[in-house]
């Protein structure tokens, strides 16, 4: 029986987003329960907790977001949403931005990732996450208050949106961009930043293949020594853990759509052997990737659970929130 159980499809699959008229964002409104493990191919997600908590699974990380709190999870990211509670006892917003539709474009913003999180939120941050909230209520707003049967408006509400929209990215880019939350700085050496996104991208672009360090620093016109000081300096310590956590991520990705069994995902990745990929997917996701893959097994034998308000209920509850939002940032001291 054991045996089986390395050939039993996930189908863990893509989420596709039906935007609604000509934007590059959607969102609803939902209680939460159960939510299918699933990805986004081209769009990064934020999860805005109004009310209860909600808890978030996605790649190693397992974090509870509570009311009032943020947290984005990137393009390609296997993730799963549930509530510990009986009831839903949660109102969540989960927004999508489609990263292919957007004044920067996506062969740029392929190669970044986020971290916006209200958890891990750093002084040079704060005022930017009071702008992304603005950002969500406000086009929530203008989602579940504007009548589609009202042309000119709705097209005025969808240039208005796009604006936003391009305006969201802007402040997820200059401050929850992955590489400066890492370095706790808004001061980017751009230098350092343009060199760490081109070292990732010969990464996530070649990781079957064998990479050196000499390679990369002769790429980048700099001595080996100083490449490895470099590297030292980002969140992933060694070149050696970049391209062990690239190969475990793309591990992942076959662990949970694909029946292909552990050995032969290893060596897909670019591990030697599949000793290399257990204890390298171990420090990182903190178990083997067996126990990985039965735990996402288990999750989605439960059926799904989520429920959506819409219409009047829907945009009633985003005015309330707009203008308790409002009232907190202007009388909050006083109150």
């Amino acid at each position: 029986m054991s045996l089986m159980v390395y050939h039993i499809i996930m189908n863990i699959k893509e989420e596709k987003i039906i935007y609604t008229g000509n934007v590059p964002c959607e969102m609803k409104l939902c209680r939460i329960g159960h939510v299918d493990p699933h990805y986004h191919s081209q769009e990064l997600e934020l999860i805005f907790c109004f009310e209860g908590s909600v808890t978030l699974v996605a790649g190693h990380q397992e974090v509870k977001i509570k009311a009032g709190e943020i947290f984005s999870v990137d393009y390609r990211d296997i993730h799963y949403l549930y509530s510990d509670e009986e009831k839903k006892n949660n109102l969540v917003l989960v927004f999508h931005l489609n990263l292919t539709d957007l004044k920067i474009g996506w062969d740029y913003l392929e190669n970044l990732f986020f971290a916006c999180e209200s958890t891990h939120c750093y002084p040079y941050q704060q005022k930017a996450m009071e702008q992304v909230k603005d950002i969500l209520l406000s086009l929530s707003y203008i989602h579940y208050s504007t009548p589609a049967s009202e042309a000119s408006s709705h097209i005025t509400d969808e240039s208005l949106c796009r604006s936003t929209a391009n305006k969201l990215m802007d402040i997820m880019v200059k401050y929850f961009n992955w590489f400066n939350y890492e370095n706790q700085d808004d001061h980017i050496n751009l230098e350092f930043h343009d060199r760490f996104y081109r070292v990732l991208k010969h990464c996530n672009d070649n990781y079957k293949e064998k990479i050196s360090v000499s390679q990369l620093a002769a790429s980048e016109h700099i001595s080996r020594n100083y490449f490895s000081q470099f590297v030292s300096k980002t969140v992933f310590s060694s070149f050696s853990f970049m391209i062990k956590y690239i190969r475990c991520y793309e591990s992942e990705q076959l662990l949970l759509k694909t029946d292909m069994s552990i050995a032969e995902i290893s060596y897909a990745c670019g591990f030697s052997d599949p000793k290399r990929l257990y204890s390298s997917f171990k420090y990182w996701w903190q178990c083997t990737p067996t126990e990985h893959r039965n735990k996402y097994r288990e999750y989605m034998d439960k059926p799904a659970d989520i429920s959506y308000l819409e219409g009047n209920e829907a945009s009633s509850f985003i005015r309330d929130c707009i203008t308790s939002w409002h009232l907190q940032k202007t009388l909050g001291s006083i109150l």
